[in-house]
């Protein structure tokens, strides 16, 4: 029986709310100055000196021993089982791995409130404030800017450092085209795998995006140069929902890329991806997912609608933001820079979870971990809608139309 929307967003409401609670840092004890100042009137000995350096360092030590506090401004709502989910993912283990006192603020969709968020936290003792994605990334910027004394990060994107003059906002981004690339090469060699749900006759793939937006457009020449990688011959339809939460919209769009012949489809399409999951599911095709291995996240509540999930083209958000949070604890990263990652650094890659094991042949398994081999070592480059103009992302898509 097929599935409704219902049901998906059921399912998205399930998701738990991460949240930490926030405290004041503890003030250095005021004798340890008096301590120092009177064995410096005093004249004391060497001695007697150490033994006031040791006092001395004692705030120090109070000091790096008070929690870090990290607040995160989620631009949208937790409980999307993509993006936002995992970024939760990366503060929790900040909590848990470094002892931080962290917070997550859900902003959702109304852009007229996030000013005032922005500033709150600003205002506010937190180590690292955090945020991203690109419809945030001009304010975000702006509020680093005029507080140069706290420190900033923003992901999913590239700090133009421009605005921010003071050096206080770092940069976390992602080859998202590169987990892209990998997407289609796999959708492309499993059009010849045999598999029963496969129609060979047909070489048709899809793509439904959220946005015709760069950042979704990167996903999609990554994929569209997977394929070609493969078998130049394979034609690919397009469809964006026009909404990054349209999950309604998103499963009907998915359902019209099966009906006029795409055998598998991938789907950067932000929070409304649960829509593509269920019209993969009523319709039994392979889908494959982004940002989060959506397969493992289903495969026990609803194993129905998990099945046909070939795998996800992931963007490891959450770990990638307790690196750089940790990177930024231990100096090994600053809030001067720019950081991209991709697949040498594991932040993006194909989900090789018990599904993709158990579906994709093991030659073409074989065949995607030499492909990843050759993308890392440089020998295969994959184009990045950011370099591209508009007409130059049409002209790739509309080529490879049926």
């Amino acid at each position: 029986m097929k599935k409704t929307v219902s049901v998906v967003l059921a399912a998205a409401m399930a998701a738990t709310a991460l949240a930490g609670c926030g405290g004041s840092k503890q003030e250095a004890a005021p004798t340890t100055a008096a301590a120092k100042e009177a064995s410096s009137e005093a004249g004391a000995e060497k001695e007697t000196e150490a033994a006031g350096q040791e006092e001395a360092e004692e705030p120090q030590a109070a000091e790096s021993s008070d929690p870090l506090k990290v607040v995160y401004l989620v631009n949208g709502n937790l409980g999307d089982k993509g993006f936002y989910d995992s970024a939760a993912s990366g503060i929790k283990q900040m909590e848990e791995k470094l002892g931080a006192e962290t917070k997550i603020i859900e902003m959702g969709r109304d852009e007229t409130s996030y000013e005032g968020n922005y500033l709150d936290v600003s205002e506010q003792d937190w180590d690292m404030i955090i945020s991203g994605t690109w419809s945030v990334k001009e304010l975000a910027e702006q509020i680093a800017a005029e507080f140069p004394e706290k420190s900033y990060m923003f992901f999913d994107g590239e700090v133009d450092y421009g605005v921010v003059v003071d050096g206080n906002m770092m940069g976390v981004n992602y080859y998202s085209n590169q987990g892209a690339f990998m997407a289609g090469c796999l959708a492309a060699r499993m059009l010849e795998s045999g598999d029963e749900k496969i129609d060979a006759s047909k070489k048709i793939l899809g793509f439904v995006g959220s946005m015709d937006t760069a950042n979704i457009n990167d996903f999609l020449v990554g994929y569209l140069e997977g394929i070609q990688y493969v078998d130049p011959e394979i034609k690919v339809m397009t469809s964006y929902v026009g909404s990054f939460e349209d999950v309604s919209k998103c499963m009907e769009m998915t359902t019209q890329l099966y009906n006029q012949g795409a055998q598998i489809v991938y789907a950067p399409a932000s929070q409304s991806i649960l829509g593509a999951v269920t019209a993969a599911s009523n319709e039994d095709k392979y889908l494959i997912a982004c940002d989060q291995d959506i397969y493992s996240q289903l495969a026990e509540s609803d194993p129905d609608l998990a099945k046909c999930v070939l795998s996800s083209s992931l963007k490891n958000v959450g770990d990638s933001l307790f690196t750089a949070v940790e990177g930024f604890v231990n100096g090994t990263m600053t809030t001067d820079q720019n950081y991209t990652l991709g697949l040498d650094s594991g932040a993006v890659g194909l989900a090789k979870n018990e599904n993709y094991n158990a579906i994709v042949p093991e030659n073409i398994r074989k065949e995607m971990e030499d492909i990843e081999g050759k993308v890392i070592s440089g020998e295969i480059t994959v184009g990045t809608a950011f370099t591209m103009s508009t007409d130059e992302v049409a002209a790739l898509r509309d080529g490879m139309k049926p």
